[in-house]
């Protein structure tokens, strides 16, 4: 198992500061899954990972950088446009400003309302078209487009990778002192990812109305790690038991940091460096997980705990104590209704734009909080009754 080590450890020493082609980096990932676990260390160097490393039913893996700051993975900027006037339903030609990255055969997120959401019965956010042709002031369909299309409205890659996906049955997959980094510039507008373009998407199969259909990753790690520039989240765990996220710096994502999401559990977020990001820490769904020594620099929403599918059981017994916020733009820390029996305690709350801690949900434990200088007010109790001694 420790040839794939030794192999980038001789390219590294032929090749310093040299990237490795992305085929290159996943045929070693692949040989050390096919043998049943090994550790990969990527030479120094930014290498561009354009398609995603896909991490598939692994045991025992680890990933690591040989060192942290300059070992950098690195996506390529995004394919995006922005539509230039409305286009009615029908029309073949989009037309657009902005326009970067698209060929012909890709897939087009548009972020408009679709078709209805069987589980939400509301239009989805978004419809899907496929280039044709493409020049700096439109774009070419292969069919009529199903819904229009409104003015300013942001058309992007349906297709867009996350930079690390692990899937599977996979387990004590270790992932340590690398750069991350999303491949967001100066300039970009908002996009937010959600599911795509991450720096590392972990997921087990699921459905919103029957939980978990098959087991769920387990046992991942990432530690020591630069996470950066993220159109997408930083971290985003789904149906994952047993994560730790430990002494990483994740900066500049436009949506969450870390993201415990649907049916994740017992999962730690410890002593992390979380700047500039839309959200530091969301839990949506997930129960018995730990947020604890995190610090959290002016991002817009310091922690956010939520509810989305109606499986009883989700979004409880999460402990949020001892993380420091300053200068979040929004609330330091949000509790949602449909949440029950959290501990928010021992945390240090500064300059918070809105309040410091808002609560819905039943049951709550709330004590031993340090809350200074708010936007609005330290604690704002929305519902429910809760244990709270401030």
């Amino acid at each position: 198992m420790k040839s794939f080590a030794l192999l980038l450890l001789f390219f590294a020493a032929l090749h310093p500061a040299q990237a490795l082609p992305e085929a290159e980096l996943q045929r070693f990932i692949d040989e050390a899954i096919k043998a049943g676990g090994g550790e990969v260390v990527i030479p120094p160097g930014v290498h561009l990972i354009e398609h995603g490393l896909t991490v598939k039913d692994a045991k025992k893996l680890r990933i690591i950088g040989l060192d942290a700051e300059d070992t950098v993975l690195k996506l390529p900027p995004v394919a995006y446009a922005l539509a230039a006037g409305a286009t009615p339903a029908g029309a073949t030609t989009i037309p657009v400003q902005s326009q970067r990255g698209f060929k012909p055969g890709m897939r087009l997120k548009i972020e408009a309302d679709g078709e209805l959401d069987s589980f939400t019965k509301k239009p989805k956010p978004y419809h899907l078209a496929i280039v044709k042709t493409v020049d700096h002031e439109a774009i070419q369909l292969e069919s009529p487009l199903k819904f229009p299309v409104p003015d300013r409205t942001m058309i992007r890659h349906e297709d867009a990778p996350n930079l690390i996906e692990i899937r599977g049955t996979s387990e004590e997959v270790l992932i340590e002192k690398l750069t991350l980094d999303g491949g967001r510039v100066t300039g970009d507008p908002p996009i937010r990812g959600h599911a795509q373009l991450c720096a590392v998407f972990a997921s087990g199969p699921y459905s919103y109305e029957k939980g978990p259909t098959g087991p769920k990753v387990k046992k991942l790690s990432i530690s020591r790690c630069f996470i950066q520039n993220c159109h997408g989240r930083g971290i985003a765990l789904y149906s994952v038991e047993g994560a730790e996220i430990d002494d990483c710096t994740i900066r500049d994502t436009s949506d969450e940091a870390i993201d415990f999401d649907h049916f994740t559990v017992k999962s730690f977020a410890t002593h992390n460096h979380i700047a500039r990001c839309h959200i530091g820490v969301e839990l949506n769904d997930a129960s018995e997980c730990l947020v604890a020594g995190n610090e959290f620099l002016h991002c817009g929403t310091g922690i956010n705990l939520w509810r989305w599918c109606k499986l009883p059981g989700l979004n409880e017994g999460n402990l949020i104590v001892q993380n420091v916020f300053e200068g979040t733009l929004g609330n330091a820390v949000q509790i949602a209704t449909g949440t029950k029996g959290n501990t928010v305690a021992q945390n240090e709350i500064h300059h918070s734009g809105k309040n410091g801690i808002i609560l819905s949900g039943e049951s709550q434990i709330v004590k031993a909080n340090k809350i200074t200088d708010s936007g609005m007010k330290p604690l704002v109790i929305q519902e429910g009754k809760h244990d709270i001694s401030e």
